[in-house]
């Protein structure tokens, strides 16, 4: 039935859960817009998702994209055939405690964005990692793999000495580059761009269906709040809360890049060898990226 759903707990208890959506007389235009003027933010704000949509992970802050995913997820999350001409880089956020994430993402006609295949894994390692990196589809035709710029800092504490999580990596035979951008204003305008007028356009980024966590986590991604006092005093900050955002993170790092690289076609600052070529490349294993391309 209809906005009900009936699961059973680890402890073997049967739990009803009730939509809204199950009660015919809630869910007409009229009686939606009586309710959401009760709710602060309406159907994008923290409360309704908490008690109309049963959202126990809604928190305040102003919604980055969660209503766009709503109304045109038949849009945005679709399967798409990456065709063999585009092309397709790979960018990480590495966690060891926290999630990592990797996603590849592929570039085809009008700049179309595509992510293509998401690895998400918590309380992993390095070699592990890899090894899934290295399995991921059309990662030989990867022209570059962006991550976090603090890889590169020689804080590990190794046999060999200080030596970085970038180096470890590299160690595998994941050989990264530091994606130009930690800040997501870039990202955020980017993303929004993509996504502008979707009532007459198409997306230009558009995400797998099987990317789980990165649907997951983009519905969840919101605005820093201001308490009442500050925002009169400052400017709202286009900087989101530094939670649940791993895949935000290596998509932030990816579309950094691939912007301050202009279009593959007209000559880039990065290399555009395949990572296949480019792991045949002895001096690759000791290249510093930020200082010979930056």
């Amino acid at each position: 039935m209809q906005g009900i759903e009936i699961y059973k707990t680890k402890e073997r208890f049967t739990v009803a859960k009730v939509h809204y959506t199950a009660d015919p007389d809630k869910s007409t235009p009229q009686a939606l817009e009586e309710l959401e003027a009760g709710y602060p933010g309406g159907r994008q704000g923290a409360a309704w998702r908490k008690e109309m949509e049963i959202d126990f992970t809604a928190y305040s802050g102003q919604l980055l994209c969660y209503h766009l995913l709503q109304q045109y997820r038949h849009k945005i999350v679709v399967n798409r055939a990456v065709q063999p001409y585009e092309h397709k880089y790979g960018s990480l956020d590495w966690g060891r405690r926290n999630a990592a994430s990797f996603h590849i993402y592929s570039v085809g006609e009008g700049k179309h964005v595509h992510s293509a295949h998401e690895i998400y894994k918590h309380d992993t390692s390095i070699p592990a990692f890899s090894d899934l990196i290295k399995e991921s589809p059309f990662y030989h035709d990867l022209s570059w793999i962006s991550a976090d710029p603090s890889l590169w800092n020689k804080n590990q504490e190794t046999a060999q000495g200080l030596r970085s999580l970038a180096d470890m990596f590299a160690d595998n035979k994941i050989y990264l580059m530091p994606g130009k951008s930690r800040d997501d204003e870039v990202a955020i305008n980017e993303l929004l761009d993509r996504w502008c007028n979707l009532d007459s356009k198409e997306p230009t980024f558009t995400i797998s269906p099987n990317n789980i966590m990165q649907i997951w986590e983009f519905e969840r991604l919101r605005y820093k709040e201001l308490s009442t006092a500050m925002s009169e005093k400052a400017n709202p900050e286009e900087k989101l809360v530094d939670k649940d955002n791993h895949s935000w993170d290596d998509y932030k790092y990816f579309i950094s890049t691939w912007i301050s690289a202009g279009n593959p076609d007209t000559g880039a600052k990065i290399p555009r060898g395949s990572v296949a070529a480019m792991i045949e490349e002895d001096e690759l294993k000791a290249l510093d990226w930020r200082g010979k391309y930056a």
